[in-house]
């Protein structure tokens, strides 16, 4: 009875643990407290001190796009934030791809994987990015552009102004928004924690079946 109950209290804390270290990371994407402090918005003047400039556009309507510091395009779409996020248009570490473009000046847009030239919003490591098209954007998400569709498309501003039904929309923040899907492949950031999440789950179950066989051998030992 004795070896008995070491073992099951030796489960339950090993379980306890590998789900502490899997459930809050692994399970993040549902959470429903996200909030984004996002905010961008299309311009024809330089992006504040504090935003970033993502891509720009020759109009605010029936526009194509450019990527970011093009010469000949004036309307930037800018990006900040009221929490240290740590935006950037990195497309490596935390990000999400926010359109693809058919060339890198007087281009049409796509979703992820439609054109090779990639238009990306990131974060420092301890926040999440999540992008996309969309019919209408969330409270937790703010509206970078609308678009004609999700190839070969043409942008406009998000002003309620001769927009698309289509709508270009970003999370930043802590927790990913509910139903979100970042692609986040660097391990330094939300998703590394979601694969080290997974691997303390792994290694918790792998840890307890462990325990569990040789208890049955030490039984068998024990007569």
């Amino acid at each position: 009875m004795k070896w008995a109950t070491a073992f099951a209290t030796l489960l339950v804390v090993l379980l306890a643990l590998a789900l502490a270290l899997g459930v809050p990371w692994a399970f993040r994407s549902g959470s429903a407290s996200s909030s984004s402090s996002l905010a961008c918005a299309v311009t024809d003047t330089a992006c504040g001190g504090d935003e970033v400039e993502v891509f720009r556009m020759s109009d605010t309507s029936n526009a194509h796009a450019a990527a970011q510091g093009d010469a000949t395009y004036t309307y930037r779409v800018c990006c900040g934030s009221v929490a240290a996020l740590g935006l950037g248009t990195n497309c490596s570490g935390t990000y999400d791809t926010v359109l693809t473009l058919s060339a890198v000046g007087n281009a049409h847009v796509g979703s992820l994987g439609q054109y090779p030239t990639e238009v990306c919003l990131s974060a420092d490591s301890v926040n999440v990015v999540d992008c996309m098209f969309v019919g209408s954007c969330s409270g937790s998400q703010a509206c970078l552009a609308t678009a004609s569709g999700t190839d070969n498309a043409h942008v406009a501003d998000c002003d309620g102004l001769d927009d698309y039904a289509t709508k270009v929309c970003c999370y930043a923040g802590a927790d990913m928004p509910v139903g979100g899907t970042a692609q986040l492949p660097d391990v330094s950031g939300s998703s590394g924690r979601n694969y080290i999440a997974l691997a303390g789950l792994a290694a918790g179950a792998l840890v307890a079946l462990t325990a569990g066989a040789w208890y049955v051998r030490k039984r068998r030992w024990l007569g």
